[in-house]
């Protein structure tokens, strides 16, 4: 059977993540392509790039809308007649260019992050080959970024279907339940929780002694 196209590959992983990591897991993929993280991530770089480039142009098109109403009203002008008023713009621009640079960073990080709770999940489990599998299950997810496209609601939406996508590979990888799964997705929560719970039990045992 021929192999789908890398982009192919990449729709089947959002649209259909659990068939998807089944079809991982055994050996017939039926045509479906085993991407890597690096794969994914050049992939799903792709949509950040393009996502960030009309995200900028969005920007200066308000930029030139308000500096045409601003142009036309003189009473306008005198009220923002300083550099300060184009900080918020200039900050928007710069977040994402900064946001585009960094994703494949950002993600290498949260591929170890996973990882690392994967393995503590994994070693409990008795599952085998925790590193490839939190791939597998990293690479599926990162096909959210297929989302940030859409004009508005982009970037709620791919946060969304990414909890899913995660979802879906935390339950088919690593064979549990669907309750011991919501119970690793929440890990990362409970982790920050209990963190912060402790910086706070620290402050205040610190100002009774």
């Amino acid at each position: 059977m021929n192999k789908l196209s890398f982009f192919a590959s990449y729709i089947h992983y959002l649209v259909h993540p659990f068939r998807s990591h089944e079809l991982l897991l055994s050996e017939d993929s039926q045509g479906l392509r085993h991407l890597n993280v690096s794969e994914s991530i050049g992939m799903s770089w792709i949509f950040v790039v393009l996502n960030g480039f009309f995200r900028i142009l969005l920007i200066n098109l308000v930029l030139f809308l308000f500096l045409d109403i601003q142009a036309d009203a003189d009473y306008i002008f005198s009220l923002f007649d300083n550099e300060d008023k184009y900080i918020g713009f200039y900050f928007l621009i710069l977040s994402t260019i900064l946001d585009v640079i960094f994703y494949p960073l950002f993600m290498l990080f949260f591929i170890q992050f996973w990882e690392f709770i994967l393995k503590i999940f994994g070693s409990l489990l008795g599952v085998e080959d925790i590193s490839s599998k939190t791939q597998d299950i990293m690479s599926v997810a990162m096909s959210s970024q297929i989302l940030v496209m859409i004009p508005v609601f982009g970037g709620i939406a791919q946060k969304m279907a990414s909890m899913i996508l995660m979802f879906a590979g935390v339950k088919k990888q690593l064979n549990v339940s669907t309750a011991m799964a919501v119970c690793i997705m929440s890990a990362p929560l409970v982790l920050v929780l209990g963190f912060f719970s402790l910086i706070v039990f620290s402050y205040i045992l610190g100002l009774t002694t």
